[in-house]
């Protein structure tokens, strides 16, 4: 007689759920386990952020101080970042700003399905990739744990901010990855920002910590404005512009705090 597996704890399959969602690391799901509650792991969005800029954060600043110059680190922490995640949230920028060519709702939601990008698309990757670059070279200089510590406390922070953007805005329709993932309750939205704030505190400032995530909670709200005009609500696409244009907005208010 064979015993089944144990059960995996709701917290755990919380944290495997939402790596799955955030990232390209594979997960061995159990066979017997129940089916992942994904609205329910957006609660566990930061912690994953966390987890994807680590690794290449100390290592973009472990770099810097080999003497390696700052913006070369910068790129390179990014692009470890983007490994991880298999740059999910930059494409999702650049739909979005793809979408800038449509005409109508039904054409921008065309162009955010389509998975070739454009010249919208690749002018805002380009875009937020030097502001992010050049923000982080920013802080190396200052102190390269600055850069780390910037680079781990924005990519929670901002992964926060999606679990606060799906909570608010609905989806502009009933497919996609944003209505699969399901609608995060009020007390997982909550979490999902406590523990985005608790990372900018671990590794940021007091001030820093709070202002960044003011802006980010604005950013949100704003960008979740223009979402609901623009396509009738926040789809996937929509849900990683969030992250990456809140994440931008972060870390140039830290270089300006420091």
């Amino acid at each position: 007689m064979t015993t089944s597996p144990p059960q995996l704890t709701m917290l755990h399959r919380d944290i495997m759920a939402a790596v799955m969602i955030l990232t390209r690391i594979p997960v061995d799901w159990p066979d017997q386990a129940d089916a992942p509650d994904t609205a329910r792991s957006y609660w566990a969005f930061p912690l994953v952020g966390v987890g994807v800029a680590a690794i290449p954060a100390l290592a973009g600043a472990g770099l810097v101080e080999l003497g390696v110059p700052p913006l070369a680190a910068a790129a390179l922490a990014l692009f470890g970042v983007m490994l991880m995640t298999g740059g999910l949230h930059h494409d999702g920028l650049a739909d979005v700003t793809d979408s800038l060519g449509g005409r109508d709702r039904e054409r921008r939601l065309a162009i955010m399905h389509d998975s070739a990008i454009g010249s919208f698309g690749t002018l805002g990757l380009i875009t937020i990739l030097i502001i992010c670059t050049s923000c982080l070279a920013h802080l190396a200089r200052i102190d390269p744990l600055l850069m780390a510590a910037g680079l781990i406390a924005t990519s929670a922070m901002s992964r926060a901010m999606m679990a606060l953007q799906r909570w608010h805005r609905p989806t502009p329709t009933d497919s996609g990855l944003a209505s699969a993932t399901g609608r995060p309750s009020t007390p997982v939205m909550v979490m999902a920002m406590m523990l985005g704030l608790l990372a900018g505190l671990v590794f940021l400032s007091t001030s820093g910590a709070f202002v960044a995530m003011a802006l980010g909670v604005i950013t949100t709200i704003l960008f979740g404005m223009f979402m609901m005009r623009w396509v009738g609500g926040v789809n996937g696409d929509g849900l990683g512009a969030s992250q990456q244009l809140s994440e931008a907005i972060m870390l140039m208010a830290l270089t300006l705090m420091v």
